[in-house]
C-alpha cells in the first residue's frame, strides 16, 4: 500500500508538471504574437492581456527586488554590527597594551634580606623615579621573601638610573645587585612562505597586535626575491608581543595559506647589565 501512495504521489507530481509546462508553452506562444487562429479582435485583446500580464509580472518583480534589497541591506547591517564592535574591542585592548612601561624599564633586584617587604622595596626605588610596579618574589608554602624582586618603572631612564645608583648600594646591612630585567619582547615566526614579500608580512604582522618596532625578514642570500621562511620581530614590550603570539598561534592565522610557528626568541641584551651575568 505505501508503494501504490508513493506512485500516486509522484503521478500526480507529473500531472502537475505537465500542467506546469503546458502553461509555460502558451505564455510562450502568446509573448510570440503566435495564433492558432482567431480575427482581428483577438489579436488586440492578447495584446491587451500581454501588456496587463506584464505589467503585473513587473510590479511583483519591483516587488520582489525592494524586498531582497531590505534583506540585504538587513544582512550587512547585522554583519557590520559585530565587526565594529570588535574592532573596537581591539582598540581599546591595544591602547591598554600600549600603555604599559616599554621593554627595558623593568629592573632585577637581588641580594635582598629575607625579611623585606613591598613597602621596603618601594621605599628604596621611589627615591629614584616613578614606579609601576613591584614583584617581590616569596616562597609558596613559608609566605617569606626569596631575596630577590622586579621592580618596574614608568620609563626605560628611570630604570638605567635605578641599575646605576642601587647596584653594589647597602641596604639593611646586605649589598644587593641590580641589574635590567631579561623581559621577552622578541617573536621568532617561521614556516613563512618564502614568495612573501616583506611589504605584505609586515602588514600581516602589523595587522595582529600594537606595538611592533622591529621585522627582521631573514633574506635567501642566493635569491633577493625571496626569504628564508623565517622572521624576528620585535616589539613595545612584554604585553604586546605576548598578545600577538597568541593570536598568531591560532589557527585562523595563516601567512598566504600557512599556519607560521611562533615561539620566543632569546632576547638581545647588553651582557653588563643583564640579569644572567649578576
Amino acid at each position: 500500500m505505501a508503494e501504490n501512495a508513493e506512485v500516486d504521489e509522484r503521478v500526480d507530481l507529473d500531472d502537475n508538471y505537465m500542467e506546469e509546462e503546458d502553461d509555460d508553452v502558451e505564455e510562450h506562444v502568446d509573448e510570440d504574437g503566435v495564433d492558432s487562429g482567431g480575427d482581428e479582435n483577438g489579436e488586440e485583446n492578447d495584446e491587451e492581456e500581454l501588456e496587463d500580464s506584464k505589467s503585473g509580472v513587473d510590479g511583483k518583480d519591483q516587488s520582489l527586488e525592494v524586498e531582497r534589497s531590505h534583506i540585504e541591506t538587513e544582512h550587512v547591517e547585522d554583519e557590520e554590527k559585530p565587526t565594529a564592535s570588535i574592532s573596537e574591542e581591539e582598540k581599546e585592548k591595544h591602547a591598554q597594551l600600549l600603555a604599559l612601561p616599554p621593554n627595558g624599564s623593568e629592573v632585577f633586584i637581588g641580594g635582598l634580606p629575607k625579611d623585606t617587604s613591598e613597602e621596603d622595596l618601594r621605599e628604596l626605588c621611589e627615591a629614584i623615579g616613578e614606579i609601576f610596579e613591584i614583584r617581590l618574589i616569596k616562597d609558596k608554602e613559608s609566605g617569606e621573601s626569596k631575596g630577590y624582586a622586579f621592580v618596574a618603572f614608568k620609563t626605560k631612564e628611570v630604570a638605567e638610573k635605578a641599575v646605576d645608583e642601587l647596584h653594589s648600594k647597602e641596604f639593611r646591612g646586605k649589598t644587593i645587585r641590580c641589574s635590567f630585567s631579561e623581559t621577552k619582547n622578541r617573536l621568532f615566526i617561521g614556516n613563512i612562505p618564502k614568495s612573501l614579500t616583506e611589504d605584505d608580512f609586515r602588514k600581516a604582522i602589523e595587522s595582529v597586535g600594537p606595538g611592533v618596532e622591529n621585522i627582521e625578514l631573514i633574506k635567501d642570500p642566493l635569491n633577493v626575491n625571496r626569504n628564508r621562511g623565517f622572521a624576528f620581530v620585535l616589539y613595545y614590550n612584554n604585553a604586546c608581543a605576548d598578545y600577538s603570539r597568541q593570536k598568531m598561534a591560532s589557527a585562523n592565522f595563516k601567512l598566504d595559506g600557512n599556519n607560521p610557528t611562533v615561539t620566543w626568541a632569546d632576547p638581545k641584551s647588553s651582557p653588563d647589565h643583564s640579569a644572567a651575568s649578576q
